[in-house]
């Protein structure tokens, strides 16, 4: 089953954010807990784990800003 990668609430303050690096590329293997890409907010510069292994299929565009909750990308 395919789990949605979408940017995180890290905060109260924090409503969007900028999609930094992904650290893999379309179709790459990722497991449970890699580190799959970094956010930058205001404040802080943030990495963000895979919830579910499977092969990546990032949409975001990194140095776009993006608001809580948007979907960036999957992961089959």
């Amino acid at each position: 089953m395919a789990s949605e990668i979408r940017i995180p609430k890290l905060g109260m303050s924090a409503v969007e954010m900028t999609l930094v690096e992904w650290m893999f590329g379309d179709g790459e293997a990722v497991e449970k807990g890699d580190i799959i890409y970094t956010v930058e907010t205001d404040k802080s510069t943030t990495e963000i784990e895979a919830q579910a292994s499977g092969v990546i299929r990032p949409t975001g565009e990194e140095g776009a800003v993006y608001k809580v909750g948007d979907l960036i990308g999957m992961i089959e």
